[in-house]
C-alpha cells in the first residue's frame, strides 16, 4: 500500500504547478489539493497512472478557488491492462466570492484489455454565477483497427501497442524535463 497525501495554498498572484506519475505498488492512493485563496492564484496539475496485473491506482486532485480570478487546471491521463484498475477523481469548487475564476479539468483513459477497468468521477461545486469551468472525460479501448494498420506497416503487435501508448502520454511527457521524461517512458515500456 502506497498513500501520498500533498496540499498547496497560494496566495495573491501565486503559482503551483504539479506533475506526477504513478505506476503503483498493488494498492496505491494519491490525493492532491490546492487552495487558491489569493487573488489571480493559479494551480496546475498533470498526471499519469498506470495499472498493471492486478494493481488498483486511486488518484484524487481538489482545486478550491476561494478569491477573484483564481486559475486551475488538471490533466489526468490514465493506462490499464492485464487487470489493473485506475480511478480518477477530480473536484472543483469556487466559493461566491471567487468571480471570474477558470477551471479546466481534462480526464482521459486507455485500457489495453477487458480485463482492465478505468473510471474517472467528476465534482463540481460552483457557487457564482461568473465563473468559467470546463470537465472532458475520455475513455477507450485501444482499437483494433490502429494495432491492424501498425501491423501492416511492419511493426509487431507489442510494438503497435507499445507506440500507441507512447502518443497517448505524449502531451503529459513533453512537459516533464527530460531526464523525467525518459524514465516514464521506460517504465511504461
Amino acid at each position: 500500500l502506497n498513500r501520498n497525501t500533498e496540499g498547496a495554498s497560494g496566495e495573491k498572484n501565486a503559482a503551483s504547478e504539479r506533475m506526477a506519475g504513478t505506476f503503483g505498488t498493488k494498492i496505491t492512493m494519491l490525493y492532491a489539493s490546492s487552495i487558491l485563496k489569493g487573488e489571480n492564484a493559479r494551480s496546475e496539475y498533470i498526471g499519469v497512472s498506470f495499472a498493471s496485473s492486478n494493481k488498483f491506482l486511486d488518484t484524487e486532485t481538489k482545486m478550491i478557488h476561494a478569491a477573484r480570478g483564481t486559475s486551475s487546471t488538471m490533466s489526468s491521463k490514465s493506462i490499464s491492462r492485464s487487470g489493473g484498475n485506475t480511478t480518477t477523481r477530480t473536484s472543483v469548487t469556487v466559493l461566491p466570492e471567487a468571480v471570474n475564476s477558470r477551471s479546466s479539468v481534462i480526464c482521459e483513459a486507455l485500457m489495453m484489455d477487458g480485463r482492465s477497468r478505468s473510471d474517472t468521477i467528476p465534482a463540481m461545486d460552483i457557487r457564482n454565477d461568473e465563473a468559467d469551468i470546463g470537465h472532458e472525460a475520455k475513455i477507450g479501448r485501444i482499437s483494433e483497427e490502429s494495432i491492424f494498420y501498425l501491423v501492416s506497416r511492419g511493426l509487431s503487435e507489442e510494438d503497435a501497442k507499445a507506440l500507441i501508448v507512447r502518443g497517448f502520454v505524449e502531451p503529459v511527457t513533453k512537459e516533464r524535463p527530460r531526464e523525467n521524461a525518459v524514465e516514464m517512458v521506460s517504465l511504461l515500456q
